[in-house]
């Protein structure tokens, strides 16, 4: 069942495009935004989300879902994480402290944040320690130079097949899952005794046990410098092993879901500042922001609400929740093998991976054209102060390649792209200056090649013609909104 059909079992139907983007969006970045007005849906959306993640890994949504309604009396980060009672000498911990303490101690599995109306208060005012932790995350390099490169169009096998590989496989399993580091010495019993190597023996080896044990040991400790296992893994002592430092391989001989694992686990570790919790007479307190923690802001905009900074948006995607037609009494029908989300990916725990100049280098190699028109974009706004940051440019790169991992379809990059500037670019187009109008029509030019380059072709034209149409779309809505009113928010309209 995709989520698709797992909401329309809830009542509740979104379509293929905005269920696939937003998992794109979280797994790009843990950190959400949805606008629109009230009643269309950005909390359902991001409650049903969760509780499909949960019912397809088999987990309590109560246990991994924290639902925390803003207060517009929020002035301090006391008031999410909870506050010092120095009288009785105290922590006195809140809801989400509890919950994100529980996240911390299980890695293995995603939990989810969902902050309501979370423009009720000033966000910098409880949110802003928040935000600069997630930033503060870089990679580390792995210490482990083991040459994969280039696995995708080397490995033969899709599957891990032999007793060899299932090892090396369950190995890389628990390193992923956290029950094991990559520089731990571990004993070959916890891989035998392993329900993966155990179920590959009972599909493979008819079940029978009598010589099960010496077949094990035999394959561990082979004494061919040709075998798998032998040549991952060194000896430390009797029966205790630890991953080899450094080592080429035949890819051949390594299956792609291990090399996958592998790929991930190699590519380094992240690391952030931590979060300062409380202070008290010994000291600051602090923790740092689980890994597997994904957090989802929901905003109205009407006059009880503060509207958001730049600092806010240029850390999120924000993603718009508008779309109220009675086309939904006769859309609610979901279609397995047609929709994007028949290739999301449902197993996922903590982020491996962060937006850098990498991702920019990667669009770059494979859609050249696509990785030019951000930066023509850009380069134009720089004149009016309103051009996008290396993190927003390498989160968008980042958000294409993540589309089309996911997806599987390389075709899909400009529609990926046009979601990416609606949710990166355009919210920083806003205030009450020419500035905004110039930056509007000097990005529509760029978008149709020239085709829409005045006013009057802005307020005119049929978006839907041209690509980007989503951008357009939004970008003729905001100019208009400008034209009457002198000013525009991305919010507006």
């Amino acid at each position: 069942m995709n989520i698709q059909e797992y909401c329309l079992e809830k009542n509740f139907y979104f379509d293929d495009d905005t269920l696939f983007n937003f998992h794109c969006c979280l797994q790009t970045k843990p950190f959400t935004i949805l606008y629109g007005p009230s009643g269309t849906g950005k909390s359902k959306i991001a409650e049903l989300y969760a509780d499909y993640i949960c019912d397809q890994n088999s987990l309590d949504l109560e246990e991994h879902l924290c639902f925390v309604p803003v207060r517009p009396n929020w002035t301090s980060p006391s008031d999410l994480m909870g506050f010092y009672d120095y009288l009785n000498g105290n922590f006195v911990k809140s809801e989400f402290y509890n919950f994100m303490v529980k996240a911390e101690a299980d890695q293995a599995n995603p939990y989810f944040l969902i902050l309501d109306e979370m423009n009720l208060s000033v966000v910098e005012h409880y949110f802003s320690d928040f935000l600069a932790c997630i930033e503060s995350r870089r990679i580390v390099k792995s210490a482990f130079s083991h040459d994969i490169k280039g696995w995708e169009s080397k490995s033969i096998h899709s599957q891990y097949s032999t007793l060899a590989q299932s090892i090396v496989f369950t190995y890389f399993s628990l390193v992923e899952k956290g029950e094991l580091k990559l520089d731990d010495t571990f004993e070959f019993s916890q891989i035998r005794e392993h329900q993966l190597v155990l179920e590959w023996k009972e599909k493979h080896y008819n079940g029978q046990s009598s010589s099960w044990q010496p077949m094990f040991r035999t394959e561990f400790n082979n004494a061919d410098r040709n075998s798998l296992v032998y040549r991952l893994f060194e000896k430390i002592d009797s029966g205790v092993y630890k991953l080899r430092i450094a080592k080429n391989y035949d890819l051949t001989e390594l299956s792609k879901d291990i090399l996958e694992k592998m790929s991930k686990l190699f590519s380094g570790s992240i690391t952030q500042h931590e979060l300062e919790v409380y202070k008290n007479k010994d000291g600051v307190i602090s923790k740092p922001i689980p890994l597997n923690l994904y957090i989802i802001g929901t905003i109205n905009m009407d006059e009880s609400t503060h509207a958001l900074s730049s600092k806010v948006l240029d850390r999120a995607n924000t993603i718009e929740m508008n779309n109220v037609s009675k086309d939904i009494l006769t859309a609610q029908i979901a279609q397995r093998g047609t929709l994007k989300v028949d290739s999301l990916d449902h197993t996922f725990s903590t982020i491996r991976s962060l937006p850098t100049i990498n991702s920019a280098k990667q669009l770059n190699d494979s859609r050249p054209n696509l990785v030019d028109l951000i930066y023509s974009v850009n380069d134009g706004l720089n004149q009016f102060r309103t051009n996008m940051g290396h993190r927003s440019i390498f989160e968008i790169t980042d958000y294409i390649n993540n589309y089309i991992k996911i997806s599987g379809d390389a075709s899909l990059a400009e529609d990926a792209l046009d979601l990416q500037f609606c949710q990166k670019l355009i919210p920083k187009l806003m205030g009450a200056d020419e500035r905004v109008e110039h930056s509007i029509i000097h990005t529509v030019t760029i978008l149709t090649d020239g085709k829409l380059n005045n006013s009057d072709h802005i307020l005119m034209e049929d978006m839907t013609s041209h690509n980007y149409p989503k951008t357009l779309d939004k970008l003729q809505r905001m100019f208009k909104y400008y034209t009457q009113n002198g000013f525009v928010n991305f919010a507006n309209v």
